[in-house]
């Protein structure tokens, strides 16, 4: 099928058809554009009610082609979520336990915390002693004892209740595919969008533009700390820190 050259409208018709669209979707054309070319010059309002519908369907076929294009997927890895729940345990305060189905049981009875210590620098050779001290933020582990607990509160008047908090699983992690940012995408304008909003957050980046390491870094440890999956720029990552 050719193209009437008379008629310059059709010929840049013709060449928009040369777009790369779906098999359905060009077909479905190419059937207007040969009814098009069938009509004589007394159905000129049926030819022009054609060429808009012709021109309407390739402008929005583009306009898809040209936001799929902007869209890209990858394989991202999502932890457990995992919640805090409140626990009773039955501490079982006799003596004799028989008869009694008792078992051993760890509790935690003080959280694990951070704190600010003062440590000695290494090698340093200061004749002011305060200028070898600085502060650093430690973790301090949970201090837990073993206990024994009953099942149920009913079978002995000997016990006490201990509430403790225990972090369960309220999701399963695994491998997710997520909407991310295109390579093509990724300038250096949104990377500093990016920095300014982790700096916000507390973290030693520079606002350079430039994905370095230490800013996948911080992304990572962003989007762990909110639970999302991580592994590349994904576009919650950014609904998360305020980037739209």
């Amino acid at each position: 099928m050719g193209c009437d050259k008379s008629d310059s409208f059709v010929i840049c018709l013709c060449v928009g058809l040369k777009i790369r669209v779906k098999k359905v979707a060009g077909v479905a054309i190419r059937c207007i554009f040969v009814a098009l070319l069938g009509l004589n010059q007394n159905q000129h309002r049926m030819r022009s009610f054609i060429i808009f519908l012709l021109t309407f369907s390739v402008s929005g076929i583009c306009i898809s082609q040209k936001a799929k294009s902007n869209t890209c997927t990858a394989t991202l890895t999502q932890d457990p979520i995992m919640e805090t729940v409140e626990k009773t345990h039955y501490i079982f305060t006799g003596s004799d336990t028989t008869g009694l189905n008792v078992k051993l049981t760890t509790i935690t009875v003080l959280e694990g915390q951070k704190a600010l210590v003062k440590k000695k620098k290494k090698d340093c050779d200061s004749p002011k002693p305060e200028d070898c001290i600085e502060e650093i933020l430690e973790d301090f582990p949970p201090i837990t004892m073993n206990l024994f607990t009953l099942e149920s509160p009913d079978v002995t008047k000997e016990y006490e209740t201990r509430k403790e908090k225990v972090k369960v699983v309220k999701k399963q992690g695994g491998v997710v595919k997520e909407n991310v940012v295109c390579a093509k995408n990724r300038s250096s304008k949104l990377i500093k969008r990016i920095q300014a909003a982790l700096i916000s957050l507390g973290y030693p980046l520079t606002e350079n533009g430039i994905l370095d390491q230490a800013t996948n870094l911080s992304v990572t440890d962003f989007q762990k700390s909110k639970g999302l999956a991580y592994g590349d720029l994904s576009l919650s990552t950014l609904a998360a820190l305020g980037i739209k």
